[in-house]
Order: C-alpha cells, then structure tokens, then sequence
C-alpha cells in the first residue's frame, strides 16, 4: 500500500504539472492562462502537493506512523480545498475567498478566460463557473492518494 499511495500522490503532482502548464487544450486551456498566473498556481500549489509524499516516504523510513497519519491528512486537506475551489461556486453560487488571491480578477473572470471553453461535461446551474473534466480527474486522484495514504500509514 505505501508504494501505491507514493505513486498516487507522485503522479497527482505531475498531472497537475502537466495540466497546468502544457496546453491540451480542449482538456485544458493553458493558452489562455497568464504565464505569471501558471508560476503562481505551480509554486504555490507543487510543494504542497508534494509535501505528503515526502512525510509518507520518512514516515517507512523512520518508523513513525503518526507522519504517514500527518501525509493522508494533508493530502485529504488539499483534496478538499480543490472540491471548495470548484464546487462550491458551481453547487453554492458562492466562491472560496482565496481563490484568485494574487491574480488581481475573480474567480468566475478566470472561469470564463481559462476553463470555460475547457471539456465541461456537468450541466449549467444558473451561470456558474462549472468544474472541468480535467479538474474532476484531478480531485479523485488526489482523493485516491489520501484513502490509500491513510492505508498505508496504517500498516507502518
């Protein structure tokens, strides 16, 4: 299981490298996206992501399972500010205060530049931004890695 949930959250980090700077569009839309918005995302948004891997990988090394604990923990923290991000606009109509912090434009202008043109397979709810297939897959890997984290961390 630990080998699994390393590769699970390894490779939620290099699909959210890749989609979020390589243009696959209409997966994605990166041509649309600002290139300082795309270093902001990465270098806010990589480490973090790539933090449970790290304590998962010293929690076997150590032996610590309450590290292995901490990493299925944070992983499931991140899983759930990327359900707040996308869908709580598209189920609430309200959106995450943090959500732009930086990028000097609200949530559903960045919508509407960079994901609404994206593959959207959800149905319209009065206008609002509406998350895309490629964020949908993300979240449940990201989800996948915290339940098999927690797993992991288990057996140690």
């Amino acid at each position: 299981m630990l080998t699994l949930a390393l590769i699970l959250i390894l490779a939620a980090v290099a699909y959210f490298l890749v989609t979020t700077l390589v243009d696959l569009y209409p997966f994605n839309n990166v041509r649309d996206a600002k290139r300082s918005e795309q270093i902001v995302e990465v270098s806010v948004n990589a480490p973090i992501m790539a933090l449970p891997a790290v304590l998962l990988g010293l929690a076997a090394v150590i032996p610590l399972p309450a590290l292995g604990y901490l990493a299925g923990a944070l992983e499931l923290l991140i899983a759930l500010g990327g359900l707040v991000l996308w869908w709580m606009p598209y189920l609430l109509g309200v959106t995450a205060p943090w959500a732009t912090k930086g990028t000097g434009v609200s949530w559903t202008e960045l919508h509407a530049r960079t994901y609404a043109h994206t593959l959207i397979v959800l149905p319209p709810i009065a206008g609002r931004p509406r998350p895309n297939v490629e964020h949908m897959l993300l979240h449940a890997l990201i989800l996948s890695a915290a339940i098999f984290t927690f797993i992991a961390a288990a057996s140690l």
